[in-house]
């Protein structure tokens, strides 16, 4: 059917956003403890916004994808904030999480790494949530991602 692209409609290169070191994330729960939004704080005082859209692939079935947004304020007082400067203070390696579905490809998951340090983003099994890897581990309904993480291949932003 096709390949669906993460969503980036800024001017810069989305592997240069997504490489940049990082001071905090701010997290944006929905009524139910369910992810909905992240934000990546960078040490400048931007930050990357992520949250998940949903693709028709096939009847009835549905892709998640990111979609990324520059943002340039405070996170709000309803985020959960969390210092994560010790682990990704250096630049990142930064890796897509594709997955294949009903003849379509989608760009629909990231990784970031820093030395042992991982962060995952993907969509989550919840339409327009997130799954979140890497911090607030001990949240229920911080990963349950859309997929079995098995079924997405990692690959490296070109």
């Amino acid at each position: 059917m096709g390949h669906i692209a993460f969503k980036w409609e800024e001017s810069t290169s989305l592997i240069d956003e997504l490489t940049k070191p990082l001071r905090q994330v701010s997290i944006e729960f929905d009524s139910f403890g369910s992810p909905m939004a992240i934000t990546l704080w960078r040490f400048n005082g931007t930050g990357l916004s992520i949250n998940s859209e949903m693709h028709d692939v096939a009847e009835r079935r549905e892709i998640g994808v990111l979609c990324f947004t520059i943002v340039s304020f405070a996170a709000s007082p309803k985020e959960e904030l969390i210092d994560i400067s010790s682990a990704f203070n250096a630049q990142l390696k930064a890796y897509k999480l594709i997955i294949q579905e009903s003849g379509s490809s989608a760009e629909s998951g990231i990784v970031l790494k820093s030395g042992d340090s991982e962060l995952l983003v993907a969509p989550s099994a919840r339409p327009y949530s997130l799954a979140i890897r890497g911090v607030l581990t001990s949240m229920p309904h911080i990963f349950e991602p859309e997929y079995q993480i098995d079924r997405y291949e990692c690959v490296p932003f070109i």
